[in-house]
């Protein structure tokens, strides 16, 4: 298995780009899901916010330039602290930054409607009300990520899934942190450890899957595809939303480092 893809989302729900390596902790990729936007006390994501696939975000240096097809560019800097708010996440309330009114408004002219830029404050102990996701119950966690830190995906399962489509589909559908090739296809399901030269993960769970998979992450355009076709064979028995799998969740075992071209050993 090899990797081939390294992505980051620095705003969680934005427009992802590819890295050549990367830090990684147990929370995840450096720079990755460091933000996330706020509608009142709402934590925002693609599905309540169906646009938010047209903001990129890209790091320069401390800086993170937001980036929107309507919009002249926004450099944040983001040592600065704000406002302190609170968030609720699956239940629990973290303390968040607000990365100040300059940044709203931008947001606002953006999308339309009232949004805040927010940071998490310090690290949480993660808790998830699930029994799937006991292995990251009183993790430290300072990144908006879903349920755990780091998103896997298999080339072999795309081209897999693809051959069963009328139409393929990229695989920015899924929103993954690394991509592996020379892996056989739904192989990520099973694997419980995946050791590479200089980071061990271990599997969470699998990744269940929801509508965002049938969001064109370029045009925006919604369709039913590729879920449906997913549904009718990657559905798992009793799972915990919906059961429809594509991925794997994991998790670093310690600090390390991962590259486009590592291979697990």
């Amino acid at each position: 298995m090899r990797i081939s893809e390294i992505h980051i989302y620095p705003v969680k729900g934005c427009r992802g780009y590819r890295l050549d390596s990367v830090e990684v902790t147990t929370m995840g990729l450096q720079g990755d899901r460091e933000f996330t936007l706020m509608q009142g006390d709402t934590w925002m994501n693609q599905k309540l916010l169906p646009d938010l696939y047209q903001l990129g975000a890209i790091w320069e240096g401390n800086e993170l330039r937001l980036t929107h097809p309507d919009q002249p560019d926004f450099l944040l800097t983001t040592d600065s602290s704000g406002a302190e708010a609170p968030l609720k996440i699956y239940g629990q309330v973290v303390a968040v930054l607000d990365m100040g009114r300059a940044v709203a408004n931008w947001l606002a002219a953006a999308f339309g409607q009232p949004l805040r830029l927010v940071r998490a404050k310090a690290p949480v102990d993660w808790y998830l009300p699930l029994a799937d996701f006991a292995k990251v119950h009183g993790q430290k966690q300072n990144k908006f990520v879903d349920t755990s830190p780091v998103l896997l995906t298999n080339q072999s399962s795309l081209d897999d899934l693809n051959r069963r489509l009328a139409t393929a589909v990229p695989m920015d559908r899924f929103r993954a942190n690394l991509v592996v090739t020379d892996l056989p296809a739904y192989a990520e399901d099973d694997q419980m450890q995946f050791q590479f030269p200089h980071l061990n993960l271990g599997q969470v769970a699998p990744c269940e899957r929801c509508t965002v998979v049938t969001v064109d992450q370029v045009s925006g355009e919604r369709a039913k595809e590729p879920l449906l076709t997913l549904s009718g064979y990657r559905r798992r028995a009793k799972g915990y939303a919906g059961g429809i799998v594509f991925g794997a969740y994991l998790l670093p075992a310690l600090a390390g480092r991962i590259s486009v071209g590592d291979e697990s050993s």
